[in-house]
Order: structure tokens, then C-alpha cells, then sequence
């Protein structure tokens, strides 16, 4: 499969709550980029030394005043939310995610936690026609979806949204093989926002239209 641009994958190292404000730590260099005519894994495989090779000089973002509306759990406001609204359901079960006008859907379980709905995010990515890469050694998820790409990694609130460092609804984890993510951050990110349908068990994707 032919891709026209490949990011070169930077540090994300893990993030945390302090006393007085949110705290998000990611690496400070800037970001490289190779023209790729032919991309393959080997591609990803390679840039996954440059993470552990590059630890240092991490810098911190205190996010001091959480935004004043209460935080939604299907829609990335790219900011940090201390308040949020209550969930639909607070326990973990299958669930059905389905991408409105198709017939693609996928069974999986979500995991309400921090007041947002987790998802696997190399599954979720693929439903909605993403091209999806998931990184164990390094815990790094890299998706592209158009010209849309989102890098997440384990352990952090951190997202590389089109390579613009953005704070994540709450920390990504790893779980029967696959990296869990916000559902918004993923669904909005490549373009959809998610509904639940209480009858029927499923999250409804349509895409977001301006």
C-alpha cells in the first residue's frame, strides 16, 4: 500500500497528575519526516530505536486551569477536563462498534475508566479504514487514516495528533495485546464522532461533518 508521507515517530514518555495541575511529558525535539513511495513495517520497526535512544531532555506541560464545561466522552476537546459527565455504563462488556451507511462493525470490549470509554485502538482504527500499527516493545499505536495521523503510546496522555503534541482525554494502556485509547480521541481523530445505542449495545460512528 502506497503512502505519500510517514512521520518519524517521537518520544512519548510516561505522564501524570500533580498536586496543583495535570502534567504531560513528551520529548522536545522536533519532528523529522521521510517521503515514502513504498511503506512497509520494516519502515515503523526501524524508528522504534529512535524512542529508546532518545529519552532525554523530556519536557513538561502544567495544564493549571482545566477548561469550565463538563468533558464529554465522545467528543476531544484537545484540553484537559477534570469535570466529566457521567458515562452510559460503568462496568467493562462487549460492545459492537459499527460506521453508519457500511456494513463494517467489530465486537470488543470496552473499559469505562477516568470517565472515558477505552477501546482497543488498532481495532478500532481499522473499522473506520485506517491503516493501524501497533509497536509491544516500544508501546507506541501509529495510525493513519488520509491525511489524518495519530500516534499514542502506552502509559502516557499524550497524542501526537498530525504532529501537533495534544493532551489526551486520560492515559493509554496496554491490555490483551492491544493498546486501549479514549474512544473520542481515536474516533475524533480520524474524523468521526461515536453515539451509543443503548438498544441495541453499539457505538454508532458517523463521520463529522463541518
Amino acid at each position: 500500500m502506497k503512502m505519500k508521507k510517514i512521520g518519524l515517530i517521537l518520544v512519548l514518555v510516561l505522564a501524570g497528575v500533580i498536586t496543583n495541575g495535570v502534567v504531560i511529558y513528551a520529548d522536545d525535539d522536533e519532528h523529522e519526516y521521510k517521503e515514502h513511495e513504498d511503506y512497509d513495517d520494516d519502515d515503523y520497526e526501524h524508528n522504534e530505536e529512535y524512542y529508546d535512544e532518545d529519552d532525554e531532555g523530556e519536557e513538561t506541560y502544567y495544564f493549571q486551569d482545566a477548561v469550565s464545561e463538563k468533558g464529554t466522552w465522545n467528543i476531544w476537546t484537545r484540553t484537559v477536563v477534570t469535570d466529566k459527565e457521567v458515562l452510559p455504563f460503568t462496568n467493562s462488556q462487549k460492545v459492537t462498534l459499527k460506521v453508519e451507511g457500511t456494513n463494517k462493525e467489530q465486537n470488543f470490549s470496552v473499559i469505562p475508566k477516568d470517565g472515558e470509554f477505552f477501546v482497543p485502538g488498532k481495532t478500532v482504527a481499522q473499522v473506520l479504514g485506517a491503516k493501524a500499527t501497533f509497536y509491544k516493545e516500544s508501546g507506541i499505536l501509529a495510525i493513519q487514516y488520509q491525511a489524518n495521523e495519530l500516534l499514542f503510546r502506552a502509559g502516557t496522555n499524550v497524542v501526537y495528533d498530525n504532529n501537533v503534541k495534544t493532551p489526551s482525554p486520560a492515559q493509554a494502556f496496554y491490555v490483551n495485546e492491544e493498546l486501549y485509547v479514549p474512544i473520542s480521541a481515536i474516533t475524533n481523530g480520524l474524523g468521526f464522532i461515536a453515539e451509543w445505542q443503548e438498544s441495541n449495545q453499539t457505538f454508532l460512528c458517523q463521520p463529522i461533518t463541518s
